[in-house]
């Protein structure tokens, strides 16, 4: 097999297409008022973990302190979290009783069976903790579950309608245009992306974004789907490829954030790049994997939502 034709979009594969991952919104009612950031990835990604060490410590080791398996080969670097929570997006600080949030969570492989216990631990803090400086309580209205193909109602009124339905990677790679000139991405949370060990505050060459995107699915499906998603010569060969690709226009721009963190009682910079860029070149061998990586972001820490984004075509 060529590198030409291993790179033709007609032959898209990844190399694990039962790597699995669900996504669900939890619509959250409010019992009571409170306050909250602006950006509330942070609130929300605390409280998770507090909730889920009442249900058991061992369900917060898995989810947030995720042991590395022997052959992990960054000893430097800790293994990605099989999940993403993606905040509400609006820039609403003040709630009062009755008001309503959407909440995200995307489980990835092995975490997609860990469901139940995520709704456990939501319905814990609702009831019993509550959420921003006022611990005001919320009950979860109703569940959607969404998917490559459109939204579901799980759950609602106490009640369940459905059962959880996992997307498999294959099938991203399905549909693979037979040729593309121009995309848009557009990165609706804080992209975090390193370069030499620096943070990157202007636009991101398209082979960089790649190169981290490609090792972030890999890592992922590794470590919860039972083995890597891309072969590493076809990695190469794609991240060749990606270099050739331009950037033609973006607005992407830094955006400084700081969390405070109750465990280090210190403020955490997490600043990044919002705004959209648009890329021309060869792009239909890339556009699998970027529709796939919407559902799993790139760069810094991700398990609060950032390095989120939308991929489009554009002429």
């Amino acid at each position: 097999m060529t590198a030409h034709t291993r790179l033709n979009p007609a032959n898209a594969v990844t190399e694990n297409p039962a790597f699995r991952l669900a996504c669900f919104e939890f619509q959250l009612c409010l019992t009571e008022a409170t306050e909250l950031p602006v950006y509330k990835g942070s609130s929300f990604h605390g409280a998770f973990g507090h909730a889920l060490a009442r249900i058991g410590s061992h369900f917060r080791d898995y989810f947030y302190n995720p042991t590395p398996p022997a052959h992990w080969s960054d000893a430097q670097q800790a293994p990605p979290r099989p999940y993403v929570l993606i905040p509400p997006l609006d820039e609403k600080t003040r709630y009062a009783a009755g008001d309503t949030l959407n909440l995200g969570v995307v489980l990835y492989g092995a975490a997609v069976d860990y469901f139940l216990i995520v709704f456990a631990a939501l319905e814990h803090l609702g009831e019993f903790m509550g959420l921003g400086k006022q611990r005001a309580r919320f009950s979860i209205d109703s569940i959607t579950q969404l998917t490559s193909g459109g939204a579901g109602t799980l759950y609602r009124n106490r009640q369940w309608l459905g059962q959880t339905q996992a997307m498999q990677a294959g099938q991203f790679f399905a549909d693979t245009p037979p040729s593309l000139s121009r995309i848009r991405l557009t990165h609706h949370t804080r992209l975090r992306l390193k370069a030499g060990n620096q943070l990157l505050n202007t636009v991101p060459p398209f082979s960089l974004l790649m190169n981290r995107l490609l090792s972030r699915i890999n890592a992922l499906a590794t470590l919860y789907g039972g083995g890597i998603a891309i072969a590493p010569e076809q990695k190469q060969q794609l991240l060749k490829l990606a270099e050739t690709v331009q950037i033609e226009h973006s607005t992407l721009q830094w955006h400084d954030w700081e969390r405070h963190s109750q465990r280090s009682h210190s403020d955490m910079p997490f600043g990044g790049l919002l705004g959209e860029t648009i890329y021309s070149g060869e792009l239909a061998p890339f556009v699998p994997w970027l529709a796939l990586g919407q559902w799993v972001g790139i760069g810094g820490k991700t398990s609060f939502g950032l390095g989120l984004y939308k991929v489009e075509k554009t002429q």
